[in-house]
């Protein structure tokens, strides 16, 4: 499966929660956009008292930063934030 047929499934799994009412945000691989990540921490295991690695099931590839997909809503602050961020990387781009 490639990364679009992974956005896909993704977006099918929000919407269809959303119609349930249930919110969530998903955690998604930067690599292959799956969404089968687990946390596991230098032993292998989950703990609280050292900084999660994400592990991609699908892909293989192991890092600390995942690509989060949420149905939640968002509010008025989070759209401007998102349209000011939008409107700095342009600019940065025109450069």
């Amino acid at each position: 499966m490639d990364q679009d047929e992974n956005v896909k499934k993704n977006l099918k799994i929000l919407e269809d929660l959303s119609r349930q009412g249930v919110t969530i945000d998903l955690k998604i691989c930067p690599q292959c956009k799956s969404s089968i990540i687990s946390i596991m921490d230098v032993a292998g295991l989950y703990s609280p008292l050292t900084p999660a690695r994400h592990v991609c099931k699908k892909c293989g590839w192991v890092g600390r930063v995942v690509i989060e997909m949420t149905n939640r809503r968002i509010d008025e602050l989070d759209e401007d934030m998102l349209n000011e961020i939008i409107s700095m990387l342009s600019e940065e781009g025109e450069k």
